[in-house]
């Protein structure tokens, strides 16, 4: 059976991301990188991601992926937001992300998904001198499926506890 990745609107428009940076053909190769569990560890800390890719070498790889948090300001303008729009806010509560949260950061002008690959910070120990490396895409491939699964991850990236800062504001 053959792996799908993004299969949330969320998740799909994660990947977006990689549309058009491929110039080397490493997608499909990260892709089956991903498929046949070449990541051994994915690890989500401080809007950041690192993982281990195994490649050729007997050493894995190591990858880690960043992406700009949002900015104080960024904050508070989408939390006093969300609490104005309680329909959007149940959906997120239910771990959804609702298309009018995509369309309220786009009139905040706030980027949740990232718009190109200049706004993904990526690093791979491998000799490879493409951007994305096969071991970079297997990766963002798998966090399409984590966020997929775990919608708030999103703002997790960007540095937000969507859920604590929401407790906090009652």
């Amino acid at each position: 059976m053959r792996k799908t990745y993004g299969n949330t609107w969320w998740g799909k428009q994660w990947l977006r991301t990689l549309q058009n940076i491929d110039d080397a053909n490493r997608l499909p190769r990260g892709r089956t990188y991903a498929n046949t569990g070449r990541v051994s560890t994915i690890d989500v800390s401080d809007h950041q991601v690192f993982a281990k890719v195994q490649g050729r070498r007997p050493r894995p790889y190591a990858v880690s992926i960043q992406l700009e948090p949002f900015t104080e300001q960024e904050k508070n303008q989408l939390l006093d937001s969300l609490i104005k729009r309680p329909f959007l806010l149940t959906q997120l509560l239910s771990r959804e992300i609702p298309q009018g949260l995509a369309q309220l950061c786009d009139q905040l002008g706030i980027s949740l998904f990232p718009e190109n690959w200049g706004d993904v910070e990526g690093e791979c120990s491998c000799p490879d001198w493409a951007v994305p490396c096969k071991h970079l895409a297997a990766v963002l491939y798998l966090i399409a499926n984590e966020i997929d699964n775990q919608p708030l991850l999103l703002f997790e990236l960007r540095g937000l506890d969507l859920l604590g800062e929401l407790a906090k504001r009652g």
